[in-house]
């Protein structure tokens, strides 16, 4: 008996024509409908495909692998049942040099083919991680020795601030952290300079704009929201026939407080709320006789732990006022700016030491195949004359783990992609990112998951839900976890209906 698809899983492996995104919770048979959409492709009877015209981007070469593998094992199915079809022997052939590959290996491919068009000798290798970790060390070391021998007042002022010891390891770390960053985005030195101009606000509106205190304020709407929520729980108990409701006008009070921290929306009100209204009124020391210690500690306990949260967010963000901070702020910028500059001086000396040896790492390999791919025109990336050539190749591009993409690989895989096709298939499950400390950029996942729609249109998503790995009594136990604690500011998703999972 062969396999039963679920009606969801059906559409994953049918739909034509469309740009798609797929939310594969875990366990829901993500890839077997991969591949099975493949193989359908492949034996389509409106329009068949040679499996090397799509492009298959896997996370890792082990993942890329067993995918090879189980489309090898499928089509070889298809031709014991059909051994004359000539199209499938045809592809059981060309599976060997199918498409099938991590990101870093199609970039590797589409430098290798087009090297000419960017200042790299062909005969270059892929460095090791100890060979490229000892040069960096080394080009670093040279950086700074080269930067005390020229005793430039800025960075004596920039190294008493990161190296006051014997030895210059921290200084090295942030101008390491700083520049591995910037690898991160498609034009590094564009986004050190856009860091920089953040410090050299004229006024408070434009530091209040910057990307940094906008995520410090939606940081803390969420945490004095939670918080908001403890103070609910400390009423409740006080409420309670064995609660101590001698406390009760004091946690009204302290309610009220939270609430007007939550209407705070600015860090100038945060600000005057810190200064102007947070007080706290001692618990009521009245002998209650139908009060349980059990309950009287427990109300205690959450108070205390309230108090010293918000406390703690007083004096890690709001120990001066905005005027001051904003002299901070500037006061700053003569530091950033040289950091910016040391992490550029460290880019270039890098770069010129690894084509002195002919190595490449993985942030070049992105890089260079972005160079050939697109050119940047003012704001905008427009594609190259090479990558549409591979646009026009590829009939589909399917990206798997979607939700650990970053803003380069985007760039890249839309690219050569065709717009007029709308050939794009991204699947992966937003809840499983792991990898933001790699710039992973899960909002690219949701920026689609909210745009595209579920009942046709050229942008179509679709959710696999039903869970074929867990027994229901597991799935029930993490559905009850996640809808608790996962939201969209923590987790990047509303643990709704949509995103729980079923038993299938």
């Amino acid at each position: 008996m062969g396999t039963v698809w679920t009606k969801e899983q059906q559409e994953v492996m049918n739909l034509r024509d469309c740009n798609m995104l797929v939310s594969a919770a875990a366990g829901s048979g993500k890839t077997a409908v991969l591949v099975e959409r493949i193989v359908s492709r492949i034996m389509d009877d409106r329009k068949p495909v040679d499996i090397d015209r799509l492009l298959v981007v896997t996370f890792t070469n082990a993942a890329a692998a067993e995918m090879r593998e189980r489309i090898a094992g499928a089509l070889e199915e298809k031709l014991e049942q059909q051994p004359e079809n000539v199209h499938l022997q045809r592809q059981a052939t060309l599976i060997h040099q199918a498409r099938i590959t991590t990101i870093h290996s199609f970039c590797l491919d589409v430098i290798r083919n087009h090297f000419d068009r960017i200042s790299l000798d062909p005969g270059f290798r892929i460095g090791d991680e100890g060979e490229l970790k000892l040069l960096r060390q080394e080009v670093m070391e040279q950086l700074l020795e080269e930067e005390y021998e020229e005793s430039r007042p800025e960075f004596e002022k920039f190294a008493e601030s990161f190296a006051p010891g014997r030895t210059d390891g921290r200084m090295e770390e942030v101008i390491g952290e700083f520049f591995d960053f910037s690898m991160g985005y498609p034009w590094p030195e564009e986004w050190r300079q856009r860091c920089l101009k953040e410090y050299q606000a004229e006024t408070w509106e434009e530091a209040e704009a910057a990307e940094w205190l906008q995520a410090l304020l939606e940081k803390l709407a969420l945490t004095v929201k939670d918080l908001g929520k403890q103070m609910e729980q400390a009423l409740n108990t006080a409420k309670e026939q064995d609660g101590p409701r001698t406390y009760l006008p004091m946690l009204e009070s302290d309610l009220a407080m939270l609430e007007k921290l939550q209407d705070c929306k600015s860090y100038r009100a945060y600000a005057d709320f810190f200064q102007k209204e947070l007080s706290w009124e001692p618990l009521s020391r009245k002998k209650d006789p139908e009060a349980s210690e059990a309950n009287k500690t427990l109300v205690k306990r959450i108070r205390d732990q309230v108090k010293y949260e918000v406390y703690r967010i007083q004096e890690e963000y709001f120990f001066e006022s905005p005027e001051q901070i904003l002299e901070d702020i500037r006061g700053a910028a003569p530091l950033v700016e040289e950091l910016v500059r040391l992490a550029g001086r460290f880019q270039q000396m890098y770069q010129a030491r690894k084509e002195e040896k002919n190595l490449v790492d993985f942030a070049d390999l992105e890089h260079y195949a972005l160079e050939i791919l697109v050119r940047k025109e003012g704001e905008e990336t427009v594609p190259t004359v090479t990558a549409w050539e591979y646009a026009m190749e590829f009939e589909e591009v399917m990206i798997d783990e979607y939700q650990d993409s970053n803003l380069v690989q985007e760039i890249l895989l839309s690219s050569v992609s065709s717009p007029e096709r709308h050939n794009r298939f991204m699947v992966g499950d937003v809840k499983q990112s792991i990898y933001r400390f790699r710039l992973a950029r899960p909002e690219l996942f949701m920026e689609k998951y909210h745009g595209y729609a579920r009942d046709g249109g050229e942008n179509r998503r679709i959710d696999l839900h039903k869970n074929f790995r867990s027994r229901s009594q597991v799935l029930e136990g993490v559905n009850l976890v996640f809808r608790q604690i996962m939201t969209e500011k923590l987790g990047d998703v509303e643990y709704d209906d949509d995103a729980a999972l079923y038993p299938g």
